[in-house]
Parts: C-alpha cells; sequence; structure tokens
C-alpha cells in the first residue's frame, strides 16, 4: 500500500538507527571511561559490589601508612637495643676485669658510669615521631608516648608495642639503665640474696621489701587462691607498693622467676646464680634496709658481696635485654607481616573490581567499529526510506 502518512520503510530505519546510536553512545563511555560499569544505571548489583570493595581498597591505604608508621617505631627501637647491647658488652668485661686484684675500684665505676650514660643516651633518643620504646615511661628527647597501637585491618584491629608488657609472658620493661636494673652500678655495689628452703608456696599477704635507705619498695605475695589485703596508699614518693601473684602449684623455681620480674620492672637486677639465690641488685638495696616476710617457705635475705653483685646485676640486664629485643623483633614480625598481607590484599580487591568493571578495550574498539558501519547503513536505509512517498507523484501524472 502507498501512503503519504504512513511510511513504514522509514518507521523501521529510524527504529534501527536509534538502537544503534544508543548502543554507540554506551560503547563511547565505555571507551572513554574504560569501564564497562562506570555508574549504578549500567548495574546496580555489580556497581554495588564493586563500591564497596573501593572502600576497602582506600582503607587498606591508610593501614598500610599506619603499619609503616609502627614498623618505623620499633626499626628505631631496635636499633637503639643493638647499641645498647654493645655497651652492655663492655659493660661485661669492665665489670668482670674490675675484680682483679690491684685494680682501682675509682677508675673502674668511672668506666661504668660513662657507660651507663651512653646506655641512657641511645635509650633516650630512640624516640620516632613521639614514640620511645626504649626510654623508661615518660622521658625520652621529644617523647609523649612510650607505647605505639597501629590499625592492622579495615575492622580497625590494632597490634599494640610497649616498653612496660605484662601480657608478654615475660617482663618487658624499658632498656634504659633503670629499666635493665643498673641503677646506681658499682663494680663494688652490694646486693642482697633471696632464698627459699622449701617448695611450700607463699601465703596471702605475705610481704617483701627492699630499701636503699631512703626509699623502700614493698611486693605483696598471693597463694593463688586468695586475694592480698589492698595495700594503703603511699604517703610518699619514696614509697613502692606492688603485688605479686603466686599459683599454689608453682615450684621454687618459678616463683623465683616471677619475684625476679616484678623487681625487674621496678628498675632491679634480679637473676638466679648457680646455687638457685635469687640476687637482687640495683637501686643502692642493701641487705640492712630489706627484709622478707614469707610464711612457712623458708625464706631469708642475705648479704651478696660486691663482685657477685656486679656482675649478677650486668648478667641480669643482658637477660633482660635479650627479652625486650625478642619482644621488640616479634612485634617487627608481626607487623612486617601484616604489610606484605595488606599490600597483597589490596591489589588482589583492585585485580576484582577491574574484572567487575574494567571494559574490554580490544572487544569495544571492534563493537565501535561495527556500531559506526551500522550507524552509516541505517542512516542510508532512512534516506531511502524517506524518498519512497516521493513516487506517489508519478500516480497523479
Amino acid at each position: 500500500m502507498f501512503s503519504v502518512n504512513t511510511n513504514l520503510g522509514a518507521m523501521a530505519a529510524l527504529q534501527s538507527l536509534n538502537a544503534t546510536q544508543q548502543a554507540l553512545q554506551m560503547t563511547q563511555n565505555q571507551i572513554s571511561t574504560g569501564k564497562k560499569i562506570s555508574s549504578a544505571s549500567d548495574n546496580p548489583a555489580v556497581y554495588s559490589i564493586a563500591q564497596t570493595m573501593q572502600a576497602d581498597v582506600s582503607g587498606l591505604t591508610a593501614v598500610s601508612d599506619s603499619l609503616n608508621f609502627g614498623s618505623s617505631v620499633l626499626g628505631t627501637a631496635s636499633a637503639a637495643q643493638s647499641q645498647i647491647a654493645t655497651v652492655l658488652q663492655s659493660l661485661k668485661n669492665t665489670v668482670t676485669a674490675g675484680q682483679q686484684t690491684g685494680m682501682d675500684p675509682a677508675t673502674i665505676n668511672n668506666s661504668i658510669s660513662q657507660m651507663l650514660a651512653n646506655i641512657d643516651q641511645f635509650a633516650q633518643s630512640a624516640t620516632f615521631n613521639g614514640v620511645n620504646l626504649i626510654a623508661s615511661t615518660g622521658t625520652g628527647v621529644g617523647a609523649t608516648n612510650s607505647a605505639v597501637s597501629v590499625v592492622s585491618n579495615v575492622a580497625g584491629s590494632t597490634i599494640t608495642a610497649s616498653n612496660n608488657d605484662a601480657n608478654n609472658g615475660a617482663a618487658v620493661t624499658a632498656s634504659d639503665t633503670a629499666g635493665l636494673g643498673l641503677t646506681g652500678l658499682t663494680v663494688t655495689a652490694a646486693a642482697v640474696g633471696l632464698t627459699f628452703t622449701n617448695a611450700t608456696a607463699p601465703a596471702a599477704n605475705d610481704t617483701i621489701t627492699l630499701g636503699n635507705g631512703t626509699k623502700s619498695w614493698t611486693f605483696q605475695l598471693s597463694d593463688g587462691s586468695t586475694t592480698p589485703a589492698a595495700f594503703t596508699t603511699p604517703s610518699s614518693s619514696t614509697q613502692f607498693n606492688g603485688s605479686i601473684n603466686i599459683s599454689a602449684t608453682d615450684s621454687n623455681g618459678a616463683i623465683m622467676a616471677k619475684i625476679g620480674s616484678a623487681l625487674q620492672a621496678q628498675g632491679f637486677g634480679a637473676s638466679v646464680d648457680n646455687n638457685g639465690q635469687l640476687v637482687i641488685s640495683g637501686n643502692g638495696v642493701t641487705n640492712a634496709n630489706s627484709s622478707v616476710s614469707i610464711s612457712g617457705t623458708g625464706a631469708a635475705l642475705a648479704a651478696v658481696s660486691g663482685s657477685t653483685a656486679a656482675i649478677a646485676t650486668v648478667d641480669a640486664a643482658i637477660k633482660q635485654l635479650n627479652v625486650n629485643s625478642a619482644y621488640i623483633g616479634s612485634k617487627t614480625n608481626q607487623i612486617t607481616g601484616m604489610e606484605s598481607f595488606t599490600t597483597s590484599l589490596s591489589s588482589s580487591l583492585t585485580a576484582g573490581i577491574g574484572a567487575l568493571t574494567d571494559a574490554n578495550m580490544a572487544a569495544e574498539s571492534a563493537q565501535l567499529q561495527s556500531l559506526q558501519t551500522k550507524q552509516s547503513l541505517a542512516i542510508q536505509s532512512l534516506s531511502i526510506a524517506n524518498q519512497q512517498p516521493q513516487s506517489i507523484m508519478s500516480l497523479f501524472r
């Protein structure tokens, strides 16, 4: 049928051209953005998943920055501990040589003082962006914190490193002279020895008191089942009160270890000698100013000679530094592991986002050529269809 009102061929050609134009616009958008899904209208479900994954990638960037900061803090602490370890080796040599007959104690003590000053200098300088894990709490050049917490995942979990971590399974303390129990060390330093004569566990509220004539430290023990009676608040800064939790099943060795850890946390040197005696040194303690009251254990304090005390103090400091260094090393490994995992996870998420949203540029290029050809043909077809009504004029000639 010939009609000037309805041109079916033109309508069909126009529909084809419109469809081709829409497909061509979509292809050109994918080529310009590089994405097959760049908005929610392209594919709501996939777009939502991709946006969530992209948020995680952004969060992992912050996590990586935090882990890098923690790694730098721990690296600074580790470097300082390495220097302190070298000084302790020299200190052990000096203290041991000082026991030789004919050596001038004043000269030896002067050398010891210089080494202790070096230890404190290394510890004080081990500050990174306000965090110092080596110096005693509250000290350190520019230090405002003695612990660092870094974000380890996008859920907000943290890894914390401190210079006094009682939950590490060992007494981790500062690595300066106070933390290592070296305060007041001399080649003729006095010390006290704590011994037990049987394996009976301490009773609740048994105490150990140590003093230097000016300050006293009192440690109250529990028996593992009874909470120690509350301490009264110290009347001055020259008094310290603390608790040590002893289990009823602890051996003498375990009891010694727990007491030693508590003493080291207060700056004492504490190590068990070959006779099973806990040699307590540092902080200027003497047998005359110290006492022990432990029911049923046969515990006692006795004076220890200066040579034994000095060597025991340095040995205890070396042992404590090893504990501290191992702690810093384990935290470093933990953070390094999380850094590697975070990088891998970020890469995996980025690859996943790409698989969901990135356009296949080779395929889109071929599609563009095809659609451009179809567009040209559709325009040509529409032009031919538009000329068809002109043939009706020949019927009226």
